[in-house]
């Protein structure tokens, strides 16, 4: 008797011309065909050979179009990878508000600092339309300014359009009307694809608090954040301006929404004393609120703080003055009360060619607000002018970067002509070779 060997059950199901082998308790079949058997295991065998070989052309087909998406649309596959991890892209914005009436005396700004150009600005009527026969206009069209966009291209620094409304009456009715939001809406999308610009500000300047006011601010800013966003060529940076006591006085800027729905928040972090002020102070006082008990109103620091109570400090970039007020005084000292007449800015620029304010040998550091001040005497009686420095800056600068915000930010480039100590200071404290990496900006 035989023993007992692997049954083999072999069957041609209908259809298939391959033969389908089997396994189930193994006998031996007597007269079984040994070749028919071959045949299954070759015809088998080629079969997972040339399914292997399908396989590998689709796959190798399928790699090389992946990289021909990645490489003509970046933006595109940027959308579907996971976001930088925060300490592999250094947030240190310089953002610097380019005016119209400064765009001269760009010679002394530091391309290689700097990360952020925005001209200021272009004016928008109340239906949302930009006006184009303002002086603004004419100079967003000038070749002086079409030359600094390709200066800051070369320095890869971002070129970027301020949108502005500074009357209460037109930025109340802007915001209760839609159609005006798409109009705005349109225009700035034809722009930037027009001039091939990489961003828009959005400073809307509206002092009272308003709740209604507030949530239609907000919901203007999301639908033309989403729609710049859509249909722009580029990956659009888009940043709002919104005033230091914002969080203080519950503004028309929901700074929690503000910063989920752009790519930064621009403090101004300035005129907390300004031409109308009863008490002579300085634009940015650094310290002296002291919970209320002064001797300043607000200051910058206090403002950063509440800021960060209700929105992310890498959506933060803190501007600071390039200026300073110039007040009548009573008596040439700080905080001291004002006199009959008028206030004045002072630039550095303004500085350097006054020859009282750069002799006078009164002056000092205030140690509340951690600024400058000097006072003079002229024809029309005594004057106190507070004034940022190198001193004053760098400290702001360091408690920006102790805070972990995004950057801070400049009002106004050109402002410090003839002084190169400014950008000598933002160079040390923001080195060039750790600016923020534009194609990885986008955060909301």
């Amino acid at each position: 008797m035989l023993p007992s060997l692997p049954e083999i059950n072999y069957a041609r199901p209908e259809g298939r011309g391959i033969l389908i082998l089997r396994f189930a308790r193994f006998t031996l079949i007597p007269g079984m065909n040994a070749g028919v058997f071959s045949l299954g295991i070759i015809r088998k065998n080629l079969r997972r050979k040339y399914t292997w070989l399908l396989t590998s052309v689709i796959l190798v087909c399928g790699i090389f179009f992946l990289g021909f998406v990645v490489v003509s649309r970046p933006s595109f596959i940027a959308k579907f990878l996971p976001p930088v991890a925060a300490s592999a892209v250094p947030k240190q914005e310089v953002f610097g508000f380019a005016p119209y009436w400064t765009l001269s005396k760009m010679d002394n700004v530091d391309w290689d600092t700097l990360t952020t150009f925005a001209y200021f600005s272009l004016p928008v009527f109340a239906d949302g339309s930009i006006d184009r026969t303002s002086y603004e206009w004419g100079v967003f069209e000038s070749p002086k300014l079409a030359n600094l966009f390709e200066k800051a291209k070369s320095h890869d620094v971002r070129r970027v359009v301020t949108l502005t409304q500074m009357e209460p009456y037109d930025i109340r009715l802007f915001l209760y009307d839609e159609e005006a939001w798409e109009n705005t809406t349109a225009e700035t999308i034809a722009i930037l694809n027009n001039r091939e610009l990489d961003g828009v500000n959005i400073d809307f300047e509206f002092m009272p608090s308003d709740d209604y006011l507030r949530s239609r601010f907000s919901k203007f800013i999301a639908y033309f954040s989403e729609r710049v966003e859509a249909e722009t060529k580029q990956n659009p940076y888009i940043t709002v301006s919104v005033i230091a006591s914002s969080a203080k006085d519950n503004k028309i800027y929901d700074l929690g929404f503000l910063a989920k729905h752009t790519d930064g928040i621009f403090m101004m972090a300035y005129d907390f004393y300004y031409p109308g002020s009863e008490k002579i102070g300085p634009s940015a006082p650094f310290y002296g609120y002291n919970n209320g008990k002064g001797p300043f109103w607000y200051d910058v620091s206090t403002a950063v703080d509440d800021f960060l109570k209700v929105a992310p400090a890498d959506k933060i970039i803190m501007g600071v003055p390039y200026y300073g007020w110039n007040y009548p005084s009573v008596d040439p000292q700080p905080k001291a009360d004002r006199s009959w007449g008028s206030s004045f800015a002072t630039t550095q620029e303004k500085v350097n060619s006054n020859q009282l304010l750069m002799t006078t040998p009164l002056g000092g550091w205030d140690d509340d607000a951690k600024v400058s001040w000097r006072g003079y005497w002229d024809e029309t009686g005594w004057h106190v002018v507070y004034m940022e420095d190198k001193k004053s800056l760098s400290l702001k600068y360091d408690f920006a970067k102790e805070k972990n915000l995004a950057g801070v930010g400049i009002w106004a480039l050109g402002f410090d002509e003839g002084e190169k100590s400014f950008w000598e200071t933002l160079s040390e404290k923001f080195p060039g070779e750790n600016r923020i990496n534009l194609a990885d900006a986008k955060t909301h």
